[in-house]
């Protein structure tokens, strides 16, 4: 009997040992900062999995028993984008850090796959700076004595990241570190380059060298979306728009080579990229991956609401066509696309509630006076019909609409309107062309 018990005290014991946490401490302390929330990153997406209040600087947050090892985000400050990325394979994680500079202060108190990778992260960085740095001022200098001076300590540097990145490699054995390390070795010309070109070529082409696209540990984290999203936008750069285009095309394409037939991480990546593009408001490239990238993937890897999310986030890019509205003008139905009168249009969003409105929209209104190729139709945001019915008088050569509800009014919601004045300029076919940020940027762009 009492060996029986002894049995369940130890499974007990177990199992309540079992129970791993993550416990933090930021200071100073930040009386704003209430909340932290842990995701578990898949990819480019944030799991949620759990969250907790912080008292004087402090919080713990207790992992579920099936937590999968791989990379998880602490959010603490939400509006400001705060958080701290750590590894978890079954082990406590206690750490501290200064929740105003994080990067540069989280220190790992316990978890020794935590403290193996930031101790490696700390040594190679360093030194892959200065390697960076020597390769740079390298194009700089014309004296002799000195390009065989930077010459030989590239060389020395080199041959130290070699040899620190390795030993890390080796050491860190079967810990999930290891995945990470692994794939974070960066290509290194034995070399110092004396042209820039030559370098920039050396570093697109080398730069998925030591990267696995079918490591699962490194699929159950934000890996691959950073260094992808860092390939496309920050080493094919160009001042032209159309030629920048050609090498953003080219950079997917060539990620999509790169990452072959895991039709997973390729579907998350490309939903990745059109998001980005999206903010940039860049239609020609989201079509572009839509058309010949994403839409070629097995049905089963597309999700509609994806695309859908991005359609609408770009509705409203210059290049789209406005979206349609209607309103009554005695007691007549009317609508912007019947509008047929001028080869020019613009919208302007404002309200008689808004001071910055009753200063822009008159200065509007005597510059576009005598212009027979501009119309205007002014949406003004209102409550009530009082003060659109007396200032619009003033404004008798416009097509003025009234917007009750004035935020939630549908014209205003449908074109995300959050501040007034807002400013659209269409084509004669009612195709965005520009969104000026006010008035005198308005008088710019007509005047050019």
């Amino acid at each position: 009997m009492i060996k029986k018990l002894l049995i369940v005290l130890i499974l007990i014991s177990t199992t309540i040992q079992s129970q791993t946490f993550v416990k933090g401490t930021m200071s100073p302390v930040i009386e704003d900062i209430k909340y932290v929330i842990l995701y578990q990153l898949k990819g480019a997406k944030q799991l949620y999995i759990a969250n907790t209040t912080v008292e004087n600087g402090e919080f713990q947050l207790d992992f579920p028993e099936d937590s999968s090892k791989g990379m998880y985000r602490l959010v603490y400050d939400m509006n400001n984008g705060g958080y701290v990325d750590v590894l978890y394979s079954n082990e406590n994680i206690e750490l501290k850090f200064d929740p105003s500079f994080p990067s540069g202060t989280l220190k790992f108190l316990t978890s020794e796959e935590n403290k193996l990778f930031a101790n490696y992260r700390l040594q190679t960085e360093t030194i892959k700076h200065r390697l960076d740095s020597l390769q740079l001022s390298y194009f700089r200098l014309e004296d002799e004595v000195a390009l065989k001076f930077t010459d030989q300590f590239y060389r020395k540097t080199l041959e130290k990241y070699e040899e620190i990145h390795n030993d890390f490699e080796t050491n860190s054995g079967n810990q999930l570190a290891h995945h990470f390390i692994k794939s974070n070795k960066k290509y290194y010309s034995p070399e110092i380059f004396s042209a820039p070109q030559e370098y920039l070529n050396s570093e697109k082409s080398h730069y998925f060298d030591f990267i696995n696209f079918n490591d699962a540990v490194l699929q159950n984290s934000i890996f691959y979306t950073e260094k992808i999203v860092d390939y496309v936008f920050y080493l094919n750069r160009s001042d032209d728009t159309e030629v920048q285009n050609g090498l953003y095309k080219n950079a997917i394409q060539e990620v999509v080579e790169k990452i072959g037939r895991n039709m997973l991480l390729k579907s998350e990546i490309l939903t990745t990229l059109m998001y980005n593009f999206a903010q940039l408001e860049n239609t020609i490239i989201i079509d572009f991956i839509v058309e010949n990238l994403y839409e070629k993937l097995p049905l089963d890897y597309q999700s509609k609401n994806d695309i859908k999310q991005i359609q609408d986030q770009v509705k409203l890019a210059v290049g789209k066509k406005a979206p349609d509205f209607t309103w009554k003008e005695n007691k007549t139905t009317k609508s912007l696309n019947e509008i047929n009168v001028a080869s020019t249009y613009i919208l302007v969003f404002w309200s008689t509630t808004c001071s910055h409105c009753l200063n822009e929209v008159p200065q509007l209104y005597e510059f576009i006076n005598e212009n027979k190729k501009v119309h205007v139709i002014a949406i003004a945001l209102e409550n009530d019909e009082y003060g659109f019915n007396h200032h619009t008088e003033k404004f008798e050569k416009w097509t003025n609409v009234l917007g009750l509800g004035k935020w939630e009014n549908k014209i205003a919601k449908e074109y995300k309107i959050v501040s007034t004045p807002s400013y659209f300029i269409l084509d004669a076919n009612k195709k965005i062309i520009s969104k000026p940020y006010a008035f005198e940027d308005v008088k710019s762009y007509l005047n050019n």
